[in-house]
């Protein structure tokens, strides 16, 4: 038996992962948080905004040369929720308020939105967008929709309801009224999160993430025991569906940690009974006590859980979730951000930041760290209740390293968070001087000017929302010039990333119109 379990702690350090499964039932490590320091910035406010917000009321915090700008603000977006690129290279968001999808379409590409258009509208409760290929997908608390623009006026006129809420009453009413959507666009399905209807309390048709065909057809329950998973996203390079949760409150400052997860098929996450892995909560008080009996049934599935990917501090609120891209800055490609709310069930208040978790590589189902990027919303976390000047909600990566953030509360903002421009060494001396590409728009190929190109290891050209559509290595060259054949790219927005030999990077914005 000493040898058996002597092998077991061998492989158990030698498999990734298996070490923190061998943990004993009952505990909970946190994911160890990494202090990097944060410097203040002014919010750059543009003209056309300044008689509705003010740099001096919106203090933020921001790695070392970064900026932060408004993109968008004004009465078409109130209680702005979840952001998506469109086939377009637009950005969309769900304004819960006024139920409505918003384009605030960047054509001269300046970081802010020329205008606020409505491409859709008549949604209660529109919490998330999301789009496959040129189909607007809407989900709210009444169902999920899809819309086209047959006519290309920036108007999805025509709608069609993919889950209505007479097939699902389930998903209406209760306390956690958002709906958040993803789309397995390669296995052809809809994931849908429907939060509980209660704090704590026993319920057989909510705190589920369900599963549709793409045309909202053959309903599974895919995981129970999800509280409240705001944030859903599938990981755009393994095709895994990754979620967080909001976990109960009345338990204590520090219990139930915020946990993030790889959401297995007929797994179970928890809820109401336990929270980590395998951790009862105290029955012995409300509204836990009402929960009472456990069964046999109950402690199964309690039994059943395994430790969650990250696991960070109670009532923090986890909102949008979203997995780095290589065209993020250094130190932040191998990762995941995600957005904090902050909840009001703690003293000293937490959240109301974006946070960003480290992974080995894109398998890696652990997070070494997390760490701070965005902070500031909060004034003062002792007050009762905090002071704060904005809730950020939703979040998008644009494909040149620029992180796009919403605030619901408060202040109703959408904010651009714009990481330092391209910067490497050669020689020794070191050089600001940017690459130039030409011509742009083009049709057919793109061409670098850059006296310093042999430093360059590879390159990417990437679409606004992500998908890498090219990668490789430039041709050789000792002229500091090099083109790249776009005919076989569509028409869009683009980026093209370089990467030098000490892991800078470069990115130039470029349009393909034919």
């Amino acid at each position: 038996m000493n040898v058996a379990l002597l092998l077991l702690g061998c492989l158990a350090l030698m498999i990734p992962g298996m070490l923190l499964y061998s943990q004993v039932p009952g505990t909970a490590p946190w994911t160890p948080v990494v202090n990097r320091p944060l410097l203040p910035v002014i919010v750059q406010v543009p003209q056309r905004f300044a008689t509705v917000v003010s740099s001096q009321n919106m203090p933020l915090s921001l790695p070392d040369g970064w900026t932060a700008s408004v993109f968008y603000t004004g009465s078409a977006v109130r209680k702005g929720r979840f952001l998506a690129w469109g086939p377009d290279s637009t950005l969309y968001v769900a304004s819960m308020t006024t139920g409505t999808i918003v384009a605030l379409p960047d054509r001269n590409r300046d970081g802010i939105a020329d205008t606020a258009i409505v491409a859709a509208s008549g949604f209660s409760n529109a919490h998330d967008v999301r789009f496959w290929r040129d189909t607007m997908f809407v989900c709210a608390e009444a169902g999920v929709f899809s819309l086209t623009d047959a006519n290309k006026d920036g108007v999805f006129e025509t709608r069609r309801t993919r889950v209505d809420k007479t097939v699902q009453p389930n998903q209406m009413g209760g306390n956690h009224t958002t709906r958040s959507l993803a789309i397995d666009s390669i296995n052809g399905f809809l994931f849908v999160s429907v939060g509980s209807r209660d704090n704590v309390a026993r319920e057989n048709d909510r705190a589920t993430i369900e599963r549709y065909t793409l045309d909202g057809g053959n309903r599974t329950i895919y995981a129970t025991g999800v509280r409240n998973a705001v944030g859903i996203t599938i990981h755009p390079r393994t095709g895994v569906l990754w979620a967080n949760n909001n976990g109960s409150d009345r338990a204590g400052n520090d219990v139930p940690g915020e946990w993030v997860d790889i959401i297995r098929e007929n797994g179970f996450y928890g809820y109401p009974f336990a929270w980590h892995h395998q951790t009862f909560f105290d029955f012995s008080n409300d509204p836990y006590r009402r929960l009472l009996p456990i069964t046999a049934d109950d402690s199964a599935k309690v039994a059943s859980m395994v430790p969650p990917a990250a696991l960070i501090t109670a009532h923090s609120a986890p909102m949008a979730l979203e997995f780095s891209h290589e065209g993020m800055p250094h130190g932040y490609r191998r990762g995941a951000f995600m957005v904090l709310r902050g909840s009001w069930n703690r003293q000293p208040a937490t959240g109301s930041k974006l946070v960003y978790f480290d992974f080995d590589n894109d398998d890696d189902t652990i997070a070494n760290t997390v760490r701070d990027v965005c902070t500031g919303f909060m004034l003062d976390s002792m007050a009762s209740p905090a002071r704060r000047w904005g809730r950020p909600v939703g979040l998008a990566l644009a494909a040149d390293g620029s992180i796009y953030l919403t605030s619901d509360d408060i202040t109703h903002v959408i904010l651009k968070l714009t990481p330092p421009p391209f910067a490497t060494s050669v020689n020794n001396a070191s050089t600001h001087e940017p690459p130039r590409l030409y011509p742009n728009p083009t049709q057919q190929h793109v061409t670098i000017d850059w006296p310093y190109l042999h430093v360059v290891r590879d390159y990417s050209i990437v679409s606004m929302s992500g998908e890498v559509l090219l990668k490789g290595a430039l041709p050789s060259t000792t002229s500091g010039s090099a083109t790249i054949d776009c005919s076989n790219l569509p028409s869009g927005r683009m980026v093209l990333h370089l990467v030098t030999d000490s892991g800078a990077t470069a990115h130039l914005p470029f349009v393909i119109q034919r």
